[in-house]
Formats: C-alpha cells, structure tokens, sequence
C-alpha cells in the first residue's frame, strides 16, 4: 500500500509542475505584441501599429456571421460573405478618422515554437465608447530578429445596429 502511495503522490507533484510551466519568452512577447497592437489603436499611434505588421500588404480577412448577412443581404443581395481589406490599403487606415476607437480583447490564446506563432481571442470593437461589433479574430505571426510580425489577420465580425454606450 505504501508502494501505492508513493507512486499517486509523486505522480501528482510531476502533474502538477508541468501544469506550473512558466510562459515561455516568445510567448510573452507575442502576447506584448498583442497588447502594443491595442494601445496604438487606442492612442491612434500609426507608427506603432504599422510596425506591428511585417509587410503593409498583409492580408486582413473578414468574414461575416449569418446573423449579419441575413441583414446586409436584405438590401444588398450580393453582399459579399468574406472580404479581404488588405486590398484596400494597409491596414494602419484603419487608424484614420476622429472618432476614439478601441478593440477590446479577451480568452487570449498564443502558440509558438519560438518561430512561427499564432494568437486567437475574442474581441469587440468600440468607436467613441459604443460596441459596433464582435467577434473571433486570428493572427499568424513570424520571428523577425527578436520581434514578432503579424503576416495576417483573419476575423468574423457582426456588427450591432443601434448600438448604444
């Protein structure tokens, strides 16, 4: 019995140091490019939020939820289920314009070899405080030297009508 013993205690101290793993250091960093990705949206810091990318080309897909299209179909048949707005500028243009923007983020999920990376999380977008829209969004990530680039950006989005602070 004690063989027993001894054997589920030293497994569970095993189970839990590996549960204790420390974030590794390109996980850290990707996870500060996710938060300079954020702040530069908030304090509209173009040159901040381009550097985030490795090239301005980077693809920045959109694809819109069922509840949205039902919608926008409705008046405009046609309307497109995916876009990509990388080909209508770098996506720093999504900086122009007045209005205080803000992506908020959530459930952030990084994977890396130190090399390549991706991040996943929830997200909302709020223009002058008011939510205009959620959803999922995705990055692919490379190690340039010692920073990590976004190479795309693939995201669902449903917009909120009348949406109110």
């Amino acid at each position: 019995m004690r063989k027993g013993s001894l054997f589920c205690v030293v497994t569970t101290l095993f189970t839990l140091q590996s549960m204790a793993t420390p974030m590794s250091t390109s996980e850290a960093q990707i996870r500060e490019l996710v938060e300079k990705f954020r702040v530069s949206i908030i304090n509209k810091d173009k040159e901040a939020f381009s550097s985030l990318f490795f090239d301005e080309d980077v693809p920045f897909i959109a694809v819109f939820s069922k509840e949205m299209l039902d919608k926008k179909r409705a008046h405009k048949p046609n309307y497109p289920s995916v876009v990509d707005f990388g080909k209508f500028g770098p996506p720093v243009t999504m900086l122009e314009g007045e209005e205080p923007q803000e992506e908020k983020m959530w459930n952030i999920k990084v994977q890396t070899d130190g090399y390549l990376g991706s991040v996943h999380f929830d997200y909302s977008d709020h223009e002058s405080g008011i939510k205009k829209a959620w959803g999922t969004e995705s990055w692919s990530l490379v190690k340039v030297g010692a920073d990590w680039k976004i190479t795309s950006v693939s995201f669902t989005v449903t917009e909120i009508e009348n949406a109110q602070k």
